[in-house]
């Protein structure tokens, strides 16, 4: 009986997908970033190559972790004129890169131009737009010289992302129910700002992981928690604790 009890309890925390969750590596260097990596499994995680590596490392450092069997997240957060971001697209799908992402509140021209640069180069790169960084919140919003709040604004980048044929949207996880019924459950979700724990950092609209995945989002990344931990294959452990 007690046997049984127990495995129904860890029944009960596999909430996650395989690859479902996606490991922001926050470094300088490759060489830092490898030594999270050899504690993941490419049939589990995926990874995500933000500003901070990429603009130190470069493309190289995609080629690298290709070649050891991971995903890449590629997230630059494109956000300039359309023939920018149109030229920048057509440089970054010459690699292998599972998704990236540009800057919803660029305007419709530049998303436009994302999504034709996408068609040219004929890929099968998810292609996500960033409504508003997790790391603001109403106030922020109110300061920017927004005359609606954070779930309208995020409601209507959502909507334009669609219409223009985006493949998703990068959002809170507390928006992602909302938009999910409005846009429809193919229309994918990535969410930041999660938290294995509650620890805000510098973030502002954060849930925890459990939370998360029971919103339906598609795809959770996960950051500081892992990448600062004093103990970083513990924590990775509990994470995968979670995936099927």
């Amino acid at each position: 009986m007690e046997e049984n009890r127990k495995l129904e309890q860890t029944k009960k925390v596999k909430i996650l997908h395989p690859k479902q969750v996606i490991i922001a590596l926050d470094f300088d260097s490759y060489e830092e970033a490898n030594l999270i990596t050899k504690n993941l499994s490419p049939e589990k995680f995926r990874l995500k190559i933000g500003k901070q590596l990429y603009s130190n490392e470069g493309p190289k450092v995609i080629e690298k972790f290709n070649k050891k069997g991971f995903e890449i997240f590629l997230d630059l957060k494109l956000h300039d004129i359309p023939n920018t971001v149109y030229k920048s697209l057509i440089n970054l799908f010459k690699h292998k890169i599972w998704m990236t992402n540009i800057h919803l509140l660029g305007g419709e021209n530049m998303i436009q131009a994302a999504v034709e640069a996408k068609n040219e180069a004929q890929c099968e790169t998810l292609l996500v737009g960033v409504t508003l960084l997790t790391s603001l919140n109403e106030n922020d919003v109110k300061k920017m010289g927004f005359g609606i709040g954070i779930s309208d604004l995020v409601e209507m980048l959502s909507s334009q992302a669609k219409k223009n044929n985006i493949d998703g949207v990068v959002c809170s996880a507390k928006e992602v129910s909302n938009i999910k019924e409005n846009l429809g459950k193919d229309f994918i979700t990535v969410t930041p700002g999660i938290r294995i724990n509650q620890n805000k950092n510098d973030q502002a609209r954060v849930v925890t992981l459990k939370e998360a995945a029971k919103t339906g989002s598609n795809f959770i990344v996960l950051g500081r928690e892992i990448t600062n931990s004093k103990n970083i294959p513990k924590m990775i452990k509990k994470v995968e604790s979670y995936i099927i």
